[in-house]
């Protein structure tokens, strides 16, 4: 079958294995309408920015899949006659599927099911491993026929796509093949008979690859598909100096999704979104991230494309293995393309080198933004004049961090 390009080509996750050791609304807050528009997908309202083409952090683009609701997605276990797989393929697949479906279940507070449904044994590719050339950039209409052979060759196996919006191709962990030639792509022409596919992540990694850093990437992948972009520095050797651990488009699986992601994914409703639209002072409580019945944030608009945002992050949920705890404050540019910054953490403490707390995290721009959270009786003067300073809080079970918000006309 000839070669369709992919709506839109997604590069490989972040290549770094991480190592690990021993509310009230006063004056200026716009509050959002209720109703049926308070609880639309994706970022709305007045504090809502400017999208852009292909994905980015405006609103999501309706090619993307939407993680809502109740969805399906195959796992295509594939294997290849010059490289037969070593595992069990239900050993595999549990491997990375366990770990994904746990994520999205506490990720989105329960309102995203994703059920992953392996294919039942091996499916032996019609290619060798070595006539398909993947690797890290690969093309769009390479992976195409890669994926669109896993695809046959499960339907001949007996594989039913009925239902699947989205399919992974997993190959086993003696493929040569670490997690960063993992991608994802979106396509206008994957076909299961008579079922067109939105979309396919090929996820690759090898026995030496850290568990941690293999299912990370399971996760970051299918985050590609639902539209988010990557945090880390695509050109800087995939550092992680603009956002540190604190999203899997980052450092991936050592951490939930920041309250930003979330909000485009719907994950959290406008209901949850103290929006500072105007000028003033404002004072809003911060539910955590990682609280198991959903989390409040506070987005400050700035510009047409631009917005910062303060949510706190203590060690609860999925941000279990932070080393910092307090308030997160970054900013957010829809106008900034993918691996170049869009989302930008402020460090509370520059130059720490992690502090007593994270100095033992690798690498070290990791370890910079481990303490980048800022703690009670602090405060940050962004450019723009945009004043947010800690009022409460502590990272005790249950409790909020407090905010003051300071706008100048």
């Amino acid at each position: 079958m000839s070669a369709v390009p992919a709506r839109h080509r997604i590069p490989g996750c972040r290549a770094i294995a991480v190592v690990t050791a021993t509310a009230l609304s006063t004056l200026g807050l716009a509050l959002l309408p209720g109703g049926d528009e308070a609880d639309a997908l994706d970022i709305s309202g007045p504090c809502a920015i400017d999208g852009a083409p292909g994905f980015g952090e405006g609103p999501t683009n309706a090619e993307y899949i939407r993680p809502e609701g109740h969805k399906k997605a195959t796992m295509i276990m594939v294997d290849f006659s010059d490289i037969p797989a070593r595992t069990p393929a239900a050993e595999r697949a549990a491997f990375f599927s366990d770990y994904g479906k746990r994520y999205l279940d506490q990720s989105s507070y329960g309102s995203y099911r994703l059920d992953l449904e392996p294919t039942r044994q091996w499916i032996r590719m019609p290619g060798t491993w070595s006539s398909y050339d993947i690797r890290r950039g690969i093309k769009s209409e390479g992976m195409r026929k890669y994926v669109q052979d896993a695809i046959d060759a499960a339907r001949a196996q007996g594989t039913d796509f009925g239902d699947t919006e989205f399919v992974y191709v997993v190959a086993d962990d003696n493929v040569p093949a670490q997690p960063t030639v993992s991608q994802a792509n979106t396509f206008d022409s994957l076909h299961a008979g008579p079922r067109d596919i939105r979309g396919a992540a090929l996820v690759f990694g090898r026995r030496a690859d850290s568990a941690t850093w293999q299912r990370g990437n399971f996760v970051h992948e299918a985050n590609h598909l639902y539209g988010l972009p990557d945090l880390y520095n695509v050109y800087n050797g995939a550092s992680v100096e603009f956002a540190g651990g604190w999203d899997t488009m980052s450092m991936a699986g050592i951490s939930d999704l920041m309250g930003w992601h979330k909000w485009k994914f719907g994950w959290l409703t406008d209901r949850q979104v103290a929006c500072v639209n105007g000028p003033g002072t404002s004072t809003h409580a911060l539910k955590p991230i990682g609280s198991p019945d959903g989390a409040n944030i506070a987005v400050v608009k700035t510009g047409p494309s631009t917005a910062i945002v303060a949510e706190a992050r203590t060690k609860t949920g999925l941000d279990g293995k932070i080393c910092g705890e307090g308030v997160l404050l970054y900013t957010v540019n829809s106008g900034v393309e993918t691996g170049r910054g869009p989302i930008r953490v402020v460090d509370s403490m520059p130059r720490s080198e992690g502090g007593s707390a994270c100095a033992d995290r690798s690498p070290m721009e990791l370890a910079e933004l481990g303490d980048a959270p800022f703690r009670t009786g602090d405060a940050h003067t962004f450019a723009n004049g945009v004043r947010v300073a800690v009022t409460g809080g502590t990272g005790k079970p249950g409790a909020h961090y407090t905010v003051r918000v300071s706008k100048p006309r």
